[in-house]
């Protein structure tokens, strides 16, 4: 495990050079234009395991980890734009880590400096891409995030890298290789079409993934949407991978009171049938306090904990989230999530808070409190029960 004061002497130095951060870069003339700008983190982390030896290889579990993002956008005349966001991360931890995949794209533009079984360092391009614009037209090629959701917590018509619902820091959302078509057909309504690769697992490459795309693999998604009773109402339908997909959503308010929010879809693969959906309603109060519940029916989840599938985000078949937020102080912020697995009636308490140090820093702190039967030898008695009990720091700064 990570001896504490080695946590509080990282975050004691970074904090330091806080103040010492570059400015702000920015130039313009005309339709040309270039900023650039940046963040610099650290994160520290400390887990009480449950007693699973074939889940967790100890109990007690630390992580200390530092990060750096450039984003540089710019643009070449009323037509030609280019976003780049590059990552870089290094990590320490006090125990064997376990190396899993990530974001499904390519692994040529991620770079290993440093893998070891407890320790790792990588640089990866997290978006590249080129816009054309022209009159109602919007072309986006490259490496670039692609959001698809309505609700907060369960996103099921997110394909493209979704963030989990506990994910309380979304301020940068992962790439994929992709091209996406943006037709206005109106001041409130929009086609969209979109293309992404899809790439083969190898455990060998830098993230998980080979280098080169794999021409079955991909996925092709259109989406409609239009604005009118004051709700926007979308259709989608493709194909992801070898499933084919149809859905939509919607979201609005009733009664300038009530905030409604519903996604899903029916996927059909060449074995199986699915369907997934979420809804959720929501109200923000005078006072800044948010109250938000959302629901999820996941299809292709099991009702109980031996039918599990093993790296599942979402392995059960019914979910509720319970959020609130609320703003204490213009400088302080909090959040607080309970997900509830109703089927085998695990729990997981997520607390969330962030302080404002300046314009150009903040700290946020976070903990996870799961609550449900533990995990027996190798086999989950429920989900959240196998979570680990964990809390963690993290300093931002920005420039």
């Amino acid at each position: 495990m990570i001896p504490p004061r080695a946590l509080f002497l990282a975050l004691t130095l970074l904090a330091a050079a806080a103040p010492r951060a570059a400015a702000f870069y920015e130039y313009g003339d005309g339709d040309n234009y270039i900023d650039a700008r940046g963040m610099v983190g650290l994160y520290g982390g400390v887990s009480r395991n449950p007693d699973s030896p074939a889940l967790y290889a100890v109990r007690d579990d630390g992580t200390l980890a530092a990060e750096g993002r450039l984003i540089v956008s710019g643009r070449a005349g009323p037509h030609l734009a280019l976003d780049f966001n590059g990552h870089l991360s290094g990590s320490y931890a006090g125990s064997d880590q376990r190396k899993t995949a990530d974001v499904e794209r390519s692994g040529a533009l991620q770079w290993t400096l440093r893998d070891e079984r407890r320790g790792a360092a990588r640089f990866a391009i997290d978006q590249l891409f080129l816009t054309l614009s022209a009159g109602r037209f919007d072309l986006r090629a490259g490496r670039q995030p692609i959001g698809l959701a309505t609700c907060f917590y369960f996103t099921p018509n997110d394909f493209f890298a979704p963030f989990a619902a506990q994910n309380f820091y979304r301020v940068y959302k992962p790439g994929v290789d992709a091209a996406r078509l943006d037709l206005r057909l109106g001041e409130l309504s929009q086609l969209s079409l979109i293309t992404a690769l899809g790439y083969a697992a190898d455990p060998a490459g830098a993230n998980g993934y080979a280098g080169a795309a794999d021409g079955g693999g991909g996925s092709t998604i259109a989406r409609a949407a239009a604005t009118f009773a004051r709700f926007e109402w979308a259709l989608l339908g493709g194909k992801i991978k070898d499933d084919t997909v149809i859905g939509g959503s919607l979201q609005g308010e009733l009664f300038s009171w009530l905030g409604l929010r519903a996604e899903g879809h029916r996927r059909e693969s060449v074995a199986a049938a699915w369907t997934e959906i979420a809804g959720g309603i929501e109200h923000r109060f005078p006072n800044s306090l948010t109250v938000r519940y959302e629901h999820f029916h996941n299809g292709a989840g099991a009702f109980s904990p031996a039918a599990y599938r093993l790296g599942s985000p979402y392995p059960g078949r019914e979910y509720g989230a319970f959020g609130f937020s609320y703003e204490f102080t213009p400088l302080l912020t909090g959040q607080l999530l309970v997900l509830a697995n109703w089927n085998d009636g695990s729990r997981a308490l997520a607390l969330y808070g962030v302080y404002s140090l300046g314009d150009e820093s903040e700290l946020a702190l976070g903990v996870s409190v799961p609550r449900g039967e533990p995990a027996m030898a190798a086999a989950a008695q429920s989900e959240y029960g196998s979570y680990p009990l964990s809390a963690y720091i993290n300093f931002r700064v920005y420039f």
